[in-house]
C-alpha cells in the first residue's frame, strides 16, 4: 500500500523542521497541483524518488499560491496558519529522523543542489 505524504517545508515557530502528514493513498484522491488541502494549496506533486516506493509527496504552499501575485501588487502576508500548533492540530508531525529530513530536502524538494546555468 502506498501513501500520500503531505509536506509543509517550514512552520512559523519552527523553521528548521519539516512537517509531514502521511495518508493512505486509497483513502484520499490523488493530489493535484493547486488544489486545497488543510486551508493551504498544493504547490507541487512529486513521485517518490525511490522507485521501489509508490508513495507520492505533495508539497504544501502555505501562501495558497498567492505569494507571487501579492508581491506584484506590493502586498505582504499578515496572517499565516502554519504555526506548529496548527500543523499538529491538522495531523502533521515533525520529521524527527535526520535521514528522512535530508531525503525530503535533497531528493524530493531538490534543495541544496547546485543550480545549472542556462545556456545563452
Amino acid at each position: 500500500m502506498s501513501n500520500i505524504i503531505y509536506v509543509v517545508p517550514w512552520a512559523i515557530c519552527d523553521t528548521d523542521s519539516i512537517y509531514v502528514k502521511k495518508v493512505a493513498s486509497d483513502t484520499v484522491p490523488t493530489p493535484v497541483v493547486g488544489e486545497s488541502v488543510d486551508d493551504w494549496c498544493i504547490r507541487n506533486v512529486i513521485p517518490n524518488p525511490d522507485r521501489r516506493s509508490k508513495d507520492i509527496y505533495a508539497i504544501i504552499d502555505v501562501y495558497n499560491g498567492y505569494k507571487e501575485k501579492m508581491n506584484e501588487k506590493g502586498m505582504s502576508v499578515f496572517s499565516l496558519t502554519n504555526s506548529d500548533s496548527r500543523l499538529t492540530e491538522c495531523g502533521y508531525v515533525k520529521v524527527a529522523d535526520e535521514k528522512e529530513t535530508e531525503f525530503i530536502k535533497t531528493k524530493v524538494m531538490k534543495l541544496g543542489k547546485a543550480v545549472k546555468k542556462a545556456k545563452k
